[in-house]
């Protein structure tokens, strides 16, 4: 499904939205600043069925695979390789420096070139001008595998040229910071949840992301687009079959987010009023 095909967006319910179970606040007195840092992450605690106010994955309930703190842990070791505080804390520390952000900076820019570009330069010229520029910078920047960006950019412009970006408001957005700064705040509240960090610890960072957050978007709608297009770009890099789906269903969290009542997107406004 294309994105001119999803959903108006009216009031709610939207019958396809509404599986998951309502939105879940445990009524924790934060501040109008805590709160809009925690929904930063409002996508996970949605998807995650937790709290929306609180560092805590809660609230507790019974599941196969264990209680809060079981998943957390998991969580944090599969998806992450994150087995402790410190290495918590490190992952933070690289996604508040811009992990996958700067990246996009750099290789998007130079896809749209390539593929806006006359007709007569069409046929491959300037994109190979564009990988060896992008091979100079690995091998400057001492990447490990310079050839890492020009597969970024090969990836990329293919799923643009796919349409797997569809589901992306267009013209894509130039910033995707929105998808470090959100797994900043996951990160920070799975490692709480999991006893790795203690409460402050965990809402240093959670708070160190509002402000690049507000710097960069105007609303939650900036924010959610570039999240979702950060989401994209990583995944493309990753698996792109997975966009075939991923990327409509996922939009579909962010309507949800963006229009829900219950959601902490209505509740309250990225910037102060």
């Amino acid at each position: 499904m294309a994105a001119r095909d999803l959903p108006t967006l009216t009031t709610f319910p939207y019958e396809e939205l509404d599986h998951r179970e309502d939105d879940h606040w445990s009524g924790a007195q934060v501040s109008d600043d805590e709160l809009r840092a925690l929904s930063l992450g409002a996508f996970y605690s949605a998807r995650w069925d937790a709290f929306h106010d609180a560092l805590l994955l809660g609230p507790e309930r019974e599941h196969p695979l264990g209680d809060r703190r079981e998943l957390a842990i998991d969580t944090l070791t599969g998806a992450w390789g994150i087995t402790d505080g410190a290495e918590a804390m490190a992952s933070m520390e690289q996604l508040l420096e811009g992990m996958h952000g700067p990246l996009y900076a750099m290789v998007h820019p130079l896809v749209m070139a390539s593929i806006n570009s006359p007709e007569r330069d069409r046929f491959g010229e300037r994109a190979d001008r564009h990988r060896a520029f992008l091979r100079q910078v690995g091998a400057f920047r001492g990447m490990d595998n310079p050839e890492a960006l020009v597969r970024d950019y090969d990836i990329w412009s293919q799923a643009i040229k796919l349409g797997l970006v569809d589901h992306l408001v267009q013209p894509l957005p130039a910033d995707i910071q929105a998808w470090d700064l959100a797994r900043v705040v996951a990160v920070a509240r799975m490692a709480f949840t999991a006893g790795y960090l203690d409460a402050d610890v965990s809402w240093d960072y959670v708070m160190r992301a509002l402000t690049p957050a507000q710097r960069r978007y105007r609303n939650w709608r900036q924010f959610g687009d570039a999240y979702l297009t950060g989401w994209t770009y990583w995944q493309a890099c990753e698996d792109l079959a997975e966009l075939k789906s991923g990327g409509v269903d996922r939009r579909l969290e962010l309507i949800r987010l963006w229009q829900r009542q219950t959601s902490p997107w209505r509740r309250i406004s990225l910037q102060p009023e």
